[in-house]
């Protein structure tokens, strides 16, 4: 295993340890999201484009909703 998949297996890990500690919905799609990305790279430098591929989407969803939970927490607010 490269580093980088163990850096993104270590976060995506983080991620759903923290949502047994009632992390928040938004830093736990941001930390998917990362894990996601930081897989697709590791894909990419691998030579494997149709992981890569699915990787980065995966990402780019995630990052998404964690943005979309940022602004409904920020409404709620206000």
């Amino acid at each position: 295993m490269s580093t980088l998949s163990l850096i993104a297996f270590g976060t995506a890990l983080a991620a759903v340890i923290g949502l047994a500690f009632d992390l928040p919905d938004r830093w736990f799609c941001a930390l998917l999201a990362l894990a996601s990305l930081l897989g697709g790279a590791d894909a990419v430098l691998r030579g494997l484009p149709l992981w890569a591929f699915a990787f980065l989407i995966t990402g780019a969803m995630f990052a998404g909703a964690a943005a979309h939970a940022v602004y409904t927490a920020g409404r709620r607010q206000r």
